[in-house]
């Protein structure tokens, strides 16, 4: 599984609190670039899968306790939201929880197994199928009640 370089720069300012802006140049004549057409394309599919885990957000205070590689946390209300702009091919954890609900995958129709303790939750990744593999890039685990 691959990533996008916008997808994974928007995952990471919106995580740190800020946002992105997207500079699109037209030609002389006003058309867009087919490429440029094709990243925003791009964008906009994974924004219509994962777009709750950007639009509103907030960062996470809990934040850095949790230094991965390639994960980003962002909170919307009680909810919080485990974005990884890589695959996790194996479970991970995420410490300072308190309290957790349901946990998913946004996108993915299946179950999540979780493990908690104490305050933290242990995330198992689910095995994804060309057919239930919700994005070709960054993922996104919904904790409810984890912020």
């Amino acid at each position: 599984m691959t990533s996008d370089p916008l997808v994974d720069l928007l995952v990471a300012k919106v995580a740190g609190g800020g946002n992105l802006l997207l500079d699109i140049g037209p030609t002389a004549d006003g058309r867009i670039p087919v490429i440029q057409q094709q990243r925003l394309l791009d964008i906009g599919a994974w924004l219509d899968v994962n777009g709750e885990a950007i639009y509103e957000t907030r960062k996470w205070e809990g934040a850095a306790a949790n230094n991965t590689e390639n994960v980003y946390f962002t909170k919307k209300g009680n909810d919080l939201y485990v974005l990884c702009t890589k695959f996790p091919e194996k479970p991970f954890t995420v410490k300072g929880i308190n309290n957790a609900g349901k946990v998913s995958m946004l996108g993915f129709n299946g179950n999540i197994k979780t493990k908690k303790s104490g305050n933290t939750i242990t995330l198992t990744p689910p095995v994804l199928s060309p057919a239930t593999n919700p994005s070709p890039y960054a993922w996104v685990f919904k904790i409810e009640n984890g912020a």
